[in-house]
C-alpha cells in the first residue's frame, strides 16, 4: 500500500513524457512508498509505450481511457489511488527534486487545508521575445507567481496541485470541461474541481517549496497560440460560471464589448503600434471565446426544450 499517489493523464505527450518521466526517476525520496498512475487518453504518438518502458522503475500503475477528455482520464485514475495525498500534475512538467518531500512537509504543516497549489516556472524550448511577455498575461504560460499561504482555488493549477484523499470520497472532476482533443475546448479542468471543492469548505494553499517547471513548446508562443489561448480560457470561464450558478455579464453586454473590441483593433491597425495590435487582438479573442460559449449554451438549451428534456 503507498502512502502518496502521483496521477497524471496523457493525449499524444511523447514529445515532452521523456523529460518528465526522468525528472520523476531522479526525485527524492520522501521517505515513504510511492504509487505513479498514469491515463493514456487515446494517444496515437507511442504515449503509452513510452510510459509501459518506465512503469517496473517507477512503480507505474498504466490505465488506458479511449473518451477524449483530461477530466474523464483523471476520473479513471482516480479509482486507483492510494495513500493520504494525491498529487497531480501533466505530462509537460518537470518536478524539481525536493517537490514530493517538500509536498509531504506542507501537507504536514498545514492540517487545515485540503487543497494545495505550487510554484510553476515555465522551461522554455525556444527563448519567447520579450513583446510577447509583455502583450500575453503569465497566465497563458501556466507561470504562479503567488505569495505564501492561503489562495484562491481558482489559482491552484493542475500541473502542481496535491488534493488530500479524503476530498475525493465526495468531489471528481467533472466531464465536459477542460482539454478534449479539440482546439477550442473550455480551460477549467481542474480549476472547477477546486472551485467547487472550497464551496463545501476544503482550504487551498500555495507552497513556493513545491516547484516544478512547465515544458513551454516553440509554437505555444507563437501569437497563433496564444489567441487561442485567450478564446479558450475566456469560454472556459463563462462556463465555470454557469456551472456554478455564478451572475456574469448578459450576452448583450459581452456583444457590446466584443463591437467596441472590433473597433479598437481597427483603431489599433491604423493608429497603434505592433503591440497595441496584439493586445487588441487577445481583447477581441477573449470576447469570442465568451460568445461562442453564450451561443452553444443558449443552444443546448433550446435543443433540450424542444426534445421535452428541459426541467426548469
Amino acid at each position: 500500500m503507498a502512502d502518496l499517489t502521483v496521477l497524471f493523464a496523457t493525449h499524444n505527450g511523447a514529445e515532452t513524457l521523456p523529460r518528465m518521466l526522468d525528472a520523476l526517476n531522479n526525485l527524492d525520496a520522501p521517505g515513504e512508498h510511492v504509487k505513479i498512475v498514469a491515463v493514456d487518453n487515446a494517444s496515437t504518438d507511442g504515449s503509452a509505450d513510452l510510459i509501459r518502458a518506465n512503469s517496473r522503475k517507477l512503480n507505474i500503475t498504466l490505465l488506458s481511457e479511449v473518451r477524449l477528455g483530461k477530466n474523464i482520464a483523471l476520473n479513471k485514475g482516480l479509482s486507483e489511488i492510494e495513500g493520504d495525498l494525491v498529487v497531480l500534475t501533466d505530462d509537460d512538467t518537470v518536478p524539481r527534486r525536493d517537490w514530493l518531500v517538500s509536498i509531504r512537509r506542507i501537507a504536514e504543516e498545514q492540517p487545515n487545508y485540503d487543497i494545495f497549489g505550487g510554484a510553476i516556472y515555465p522551461l522554455w524550448d525556444e527563448k519567447p521575445a520579450d513583446w510577447i511577455l509583455r502583450c500575453f498575461p503569465k497566465t497563458y504560460f501556466t507561470w504562479t507567481d503567488f505569495d505564501e499561504g492561503p489562495i484562491e482555488p481558482v489559482y491552484v493549477w493542475g500541473c502542481n496541485m496535491t488534493v488530500r484523499s479524503k476530498v475525493f470520497k465526495t468531489h471528481r472532476f467533472l466531464e465536459g470541461i477542460g482539454p478534449d482533443g479539440t482546439a477550442k475546448y473550455a480551460t477549467g479542468s481542474e480549476t472547477e474541481f477546486t472551485r467547487r471543492a472550497a464551496t463545501s469548505g476544503h482550504l487551498c494553499w500555495h507552497s513556493r517549496d513545491c516547484v516544478v517547471g512547465h515544458i513551454v513548446r516553440a509554437h505555444q508562443i507563437k501569437p497563433e497560440w496564444l489567441l487561442q489561448r485567450a478564446y479558450n480560457q475566456a469560454k472556459g470561464w463563462r462556463r465555470m460560471n454557469t456551472i456554478h450558478n455564478l451572475k456574469d455579464r448578459s450576452a448583450v453586454t459581452v456583444a457590446i464589448k466584443f463591437c467596441g473590441a472590433t473597433f479598437g483593433l481597427a483603431r489599433a491597425c491604423v493608429f497603434g503600434s505592433f503591440e497595441d495590435r496584439l493586445r487588441a487582438k487577445v481583447r477581441l479573442r477573449a470576447l469570442q471565446g465568451e460568445l461562442n460559449e453564450l451561443w452553444f449554451s443558449a443552444e443546448s438549451i433550446t435543443a433540450r426544450w424542444f426534445a421535452g428534456q428541459w426541467k426548469r
